[in-house]
């Protein structure tokens, strides 16, 4: 392969991150260039799509949010002193997944397999697990919006401070509108496609699938969630199958896969059941 081409590639590549206010420059030892693709999936420090994801979606690594929830599973969180991370096909028909591949081409992942099935739920979905929660800083109106939709008549509100060593624990990203692609990301994919004939992939392309919303919907929601990627041979395992399994996550200690969860209120119209060491807020209602 002629050291030129890669070179223009290279510089390709820079110019649109620096359109879109990525500051990181990359060398021709950063990316694998092969007849057919574009990426730094072999490298042990994949500098180009760290820069990338970091920019796009960055790390957080700590915060104080809120998790409204029933009252049933507040009090199952607050005497077991676990909190559980949810498979992510519970949210199979929100769109998620499937709106992030159809409006960045990733088509690949939405093809259907033997069984009929898309790919993505059978190549993604098993291994990954999430938990949701919204920042503090809310509104009256946006209050009363969680406690109606997820705290229900008689629900809870935890205040929790997250510490995260774990790189996935970030902000979701909200589409704009319908269709509407990131910019930096498609610019990339179609100038390497048309310019250079190859096909650009970004490494954890199918963990961030997980942090892409419909604006329209759920952009109120100002969302932080935590990931998980489940391995066979490193960390919790999960408990049950399918959309109903979910993976433990012990309060009040950094796990060894990357997340300590600490509650230090609990808000609610009346105490829940729950030990006494934990701080109780009376909700006045409105």
């Amino acid at each position: 392969m002629q050291i030129l081409t890669v070179n223009a590639i290279v510089a390709d590549i820079n110019a649109i991150l620096s359109k879109h206010g990525v500051s990181e420059i990359m060398q021709l030892h950063d990316i694998t260039v092969t007849d057919k693709i574009v990426s730094d999936m072999a490298k042990r420090c994949p500098r180009l799509s760290d820069a990338i994801t970091g920019h796009l979606w960055p790390s957080v690594r700590s915060a104080t949010v809120y998790h409204y929830t029933s009252r049933e599973a507040a009090e199952s969180i607050l005497s077991t002193g676990i909190f559980r991370m949810t498979n992510i096909e519970k949210r199979l028909n929100d769109g998620e997944i499937v709106t992030f591949c159809q409006t960045h081409g990733l088509r690949g992942y939405l093809e259907s397999d033997a069984s009929g099935s898309p790919t993505y739920r059978a190549l993604l979905m098993p291994q990954l697990f999430y938990a949701s929660f919204t920042e503090a800083s809310l509104s009256q109106k946006d209050e009363e919006y969680f406690w109606r939709n997820f705290a229900a008549s008689d629900g809870v509100r935890l205040t929790i401070d997250i510490t995260a060593k774990n790189p996935n624990f970030r902000k979701i990203v909200y589409e704009p509108k319908p269709g509407t692609p990131i910019p930096l990301l498609t610019e990339l994919v179609s100038t390497i496609r048309q310019q250079h004939g190859r096909e650009f992939v970004l490494q954890g392309i199918s963990r961030l699938c997980a942090f892409y919303l419909c604006g329209q919907t759920y952009s109120r929601e100002r969302e932080y969630r935590a990931l998980f990627k489940t391995w066979p041979d490193f960390g919790p395992q999960p408990v049950g199958t399918g959309p109903t399994s979910y993976v433990e996550v012990p309060l009040n200690q950094m796990t060894d896969f990357g997340y300590e969860f600490r509650i230090t209120e609990v808000h609610a119209s009346t105490r829940p059941n729950m030990p006494d060491h934990y701080q109780f807020d009376q909700r006045i209602s409105q």
